[in-house]
């Protein structure tokens, strides 16, 4: 009886124990996702500097912000690889140590060619940093957390968003956006050692652990099977909500609040912080919702509605006023935020040895979406651009009309997808 007694207390502290552990690491690659978020809207404070400093154009504006999402979406399905041999602590730590490369090519560029390149290398650098934590969730947490684990890493992580408004411009103002991207690739070196030094790939005892590596072949096969025709609808929602968001958010809404409406780079990144924060606010109200309707499709789909009929609004309502736009666009980063739901829609679906891989194949969707939507809405403002000025009104409703229609085709092809009843799942 002693001897019982003794292993149920022991076998508990054990359990307390891989629970402390399991959040500590949460904490660590929520920090690490903080910096990647930061690189990946950084321009939209500081792209009207860059155009006017430079000499860039806003195609060429469009093409060096995306080269970031080109480059992190060329580099998922080798990080998925890489995730499921070797492991999140590895493949992460090693891949910020090219951002901080990359965040002192852009820091010391002098043309858009440095600049282009110093985004691609922090987009490879990145290109881990939340599929290698969502790996490292599915392997520390019940099945039944990972939609909420996922959307509060996401919303932690997203400080890295809100860094990119104010204090950005702030920092832009007082060293310049060299010295702020200087001081990003040594915070970016920290958290690659820290993840180093305090990540563990899986629990002791997980089945991780006992299987063998795979070969070529194998993992081949494995790429194979994570494409199957339900993942591929949930990759058309993927492709088109977070390439939409940060259109808008990481890109033209800077310069349209400047171009449209005269405001300057602080009151600019005072509106993009509260762009931002209503989208983490979303992030965390959609894993709230989507307990309610037992539906993660539905959710996701509703989302989408909402997200074309106010781009719906932004591109066929001339001569807002400026109250009215910054509404419309704070609803619409809040209506937007399902972005976390779809990947945990397309994890339900996966089998666990493939899970880097399946989510690194959705994120491949997300990023060549994100780089084709913002190249192609630099196009479409600089059509309408002349020379030496600023872009007119109906370049920008143009933009939103466009996301407008993509965001509608792309809903209408996720409905073809298997539904997950979240209660019965968790």
């Amino acid at each position: 009886m002693m001897q019982g007694t003794t292993e149920s207390a022991s076998e508990s502290k054990g359990a307390r124990a891989a629970s402390s552990q399991a959040y500590l690491i949460f904490a660590v690659l929520a920090a690490g996702f903080l910096a990647s978020q930061f690189f990946r809207v950084s321009n939209a404070v500081i792209a009207p500097e860059l155009m006017r400093r430079l000499a860039i154009s806003p195609e060429e504006m469009g093409v060096v912000t995306g080269m970031f999402f080109l480059a992190f979406a060329a580099a998922q399905l080798p990080a998925g690889i890489l995730l499921d041999r070797f492991g999140p602590r590895r493949t992460m730590s090693s891949l910020f140590i090219i951002a901080v490369a990359g965040s002192v090519v852009f820091a010391t560029a002098q043309d858009v060619f440095g600049l282009a390149a110093g985004r691609a290398l922090i987009g490879v650098g990145c290109a881990a940093g939340l599929m290698g934590s969502l790996v490292a969730i599915a392997r520390w947490f019940p099945p039944g957390h990972f939609a909420a684990m996922s959307s509060l890493l996401y919303t932690l992580g997203g400080a890295g968003l809100l860094l990119a408004t104010t204090p950005l411009a702030w920092t832009a103002e007082v060293i310049g956006w060299r010295g702020a991207f200087w001081g990003m690739a040594i915070v970016t070196g920290f958290f690659a050692l820290l993840i180093f030094l305090v990540v563990r790939d899986a629990p002791k005892g997980h089945a991780v652990e006992l299987r063998k590596l795979e070969s070529v072949g194998e993992i081949w096969s494995g790429l194979k099977t994570v494409a199957s025709r339900q993942i591929l609808f949930i990759c058309a929602i993927q492709f088109v909500n977070y390439g939409t968001v940060l259109a808008v958010v990481g890109l033209w809404a800077g310069p349209y609040l400047n171009d449209v409406y005269g405001l300057d780079a602080l009151k600019r990144g005072n509106i993009l912080l509260v762009f931002n924060v209503a989208m983490l606010a979303g992030v965390m109200a959609f894993s709230i919702i989507e307990r309610w309707l037992n539906s993660r499709k539905w959710t996701i789909a509703g989302g989408a509605f909402l997200s074309f009929a106010l781009l719906s609004i932004l591109a066929t309502a001339p001569k807002l006023s400026l109250w009215a736009a910054i509404v419309l666009l704070i609803t619409f980063a809040f209506v937007s935020a399902y972005i976390m739901l779809i990947h945990a829609h397309a994890r339900a679906l996966l089998p666990d040895h493939l899970v880097g891989r399946g989510l690194t194949l959705q994120n491949l969707a997300v990023f060549l979406g994100v780089f084709v939507i913002q190249s192609t809405t630099g196009y479409i403002i600089g059509y309408f651009v002349e020379a030496g000025r600023a872009a007119p009104e109906i370049a920008y409703r143009a933009v939103f009309g466009f996301l407008a229609v993509i965001t509608l085709c792309a809903v209408l092809i996720y409905l073809f997808a298997k539904d997950v009843r979240t209660r019965a799942h968790n």
